[in-house]
């Protein structure tokens, strides 16, 4: 979805005064990037769909590793403060589809 024209000139000179590259970049390659990783900011976080189904459908919490997904939801705090401070829309967005899995676990181990 293209920017609209105010915010494209505002991104642009942002972006020529801190050496970036453009963006959307000239290069088809790059664009093509860019889209990637808009689509994978939202797979990745569903791929943790079947462990959740198996927690809250079918109430099985065997080999599921309490330590292991409060690990994952505290490492991913400063994460999701980093997209954040730095205003990267896609990893904020990542990162929070993230904590709420993670919360959607925890609780589904801790009720089961």
């Amino acid at each position: 979805m293209p920017l609209p024209k105010h915010l494209i000139h505002q991104h642009r000179r942002k972006r020529a005064t801190q050496e970036l590259q453009p963006y959307p970049h000239d290069d088809a390659k790059m664009r093509f990037l860019d889209e990637l990783v808009n689509i994978i900011a939202i797979l990745f976080p569903i791929t943790m769909i079947p462990q959740m189904w198996g927690i809250w459908v079918n109430k099985q919490t065997s080999g599921v590793s309490a330590i292991t997904w409060v690990g994952f939801f505290i490492l991913t705090i400063p994460l999701l403060a980093y997209a954040y401070v730095h205003k990267e829309k896609k990893l904020f967005l990542m990162y929070s589809l993230f904590i709420v899995a993670y919360i959607f676990i925890l609780i589904g181990l801790v009720m089961y």
